[in-house]
């Protein structure tokens, strides 16, 4: 299948090598449209509208429920989501032309719904950097996540999309454990890195957050985890804490993450074979019992979410 919003031509750019090694290829391709307007905007993503600057994404997670994405594009690799990497090299124009247009509605925008902005090819594309200018020149308000503190690159534009309209970003986390962020985050950065890109967010006056997401059935849900995680937090200060389970969307995205658990730790894979079954998320109860001790180290730990003039109240209801 291919992407309505894609030209039919694209040509390779520059590859990178994998340490596997295996050969990563970031391919350029041009783009008829920016901005993707949810028709459910208060559905599973709560925001108006949705821009990806890239399609594939080189951290490599297991777990990422958008490797089904790329399956759509006609790669039939379960690696190709993090070894094709899609750059969308005219998506400032039009993204420029469309924030333009005073007919659209201007309203939130959520960047990498399927993808990491900050991925690797950011550093020679800078996409996610032309992008924010674009967004502070029209003054366009921008919600995000990463696993890069690349972010840090483009704290003097975030802050100026702040101050005219709002700006919010979080630090995608699984785990405080380096061991086990090697298998659930091969290519991400560090953790440290990232705690410490939160930081430096938070000194600069713009809204931050983590999103501990997602939560990992056997993985990561133990309550010395949750309450690491709620506690960091708490100390760090971040403004917001998004939490959602583990997702595992149609047999792309099963089959790879139940292959890379069989091989991590065949127990867990049996355990969650079991507890998925044939649904793309656990049990109620299991759901339920889960977001109950997330909500008990929130209030042991006494977080507060202080970012909140701004949204509505299904987008705050995630926070």
């Amino acid at each position: 299948m291919t992407d309505p919003f894609l030209s039919t031509s694209y040509s390779p750019s520059f590859v990178e090598v994998d340490d596997n090694p295996k050969e990563v290829e970031y391919i350029e391709i041009k783009v008829k449209s920016a901005l993707h307007h949810v028709r459910r905007p208060y559905g599973s993503n709560p925001f108006y509208y949705t821009l990806n600057l890239y399609r594939g994404c080189r951290h490599g997670c297991p777990y990422c429920f958008a490797r089904y994405s790329h399956w759509f594009l006609g790669f039939q690799n379960s690696f190709d989501f993090q070894r094709k990497i899609q750059v969308k090299v005219n998506l400032i124009e039009v993204l420029e032309r469309e924030l333009s247009n005073p007919r659209r509605k201007k309203d939130w925008v959520s960047l990498g719904a399927v993808t990491d902005p900050y991925q690797p090819a950011e550093k020679k594309y800078q996409l996610a950097r032309k992008a924010f200018h674009v967004f502070a020149k029209h003054s366009w308000p921008v919600v995000f996540s990463s696993k890069s503190d690349l972010v840090i690159r483009d704290l003097d534009i975030l802050k100026e999309i702040a101050d005219k309209a709002g700006c919010a970003v979080a630090m995608t986390m699984t785990t405080l454990d380096p061991a086990l962020q090697k298998f659930l985050e091969p290519h991400a950065v560090s953790i440290e890195r990232r705690l410490e890109a939160l930081r430096k967010l938070k000194a600069a006056g713009i809204p931050c957050g983590i999103h501990l997401m997602p939560i990992i059935p056997f993985v990561t849900d133990t309550d010395e985890a949750i309450e690491a995680m709620v506690k960091t937090a708490v100390e760090i200060g971040v403004d917001y804490f998004v939490y959602n389970v583990l997702r595992l969307r149609g047999e792309v995205v099963r089959g790879y993450y139940f292959q890379a658990l069989k091989t991590h730790q065949k127990d867990l894979f049996q355990k969650t074979i079991k507890l998925y079954s044939s649904r793309t998320y656990p049990p109620d109860e299991y759901i339920k019992n889960l977001f109950e001790k997330v909500k008990l180290y929130r209030e042991k730990w006494g977080f507060q979410n202080r970012w909140r003039e701004f949204f509505s109240d299904k987008q705050l209801s995630l926070f």
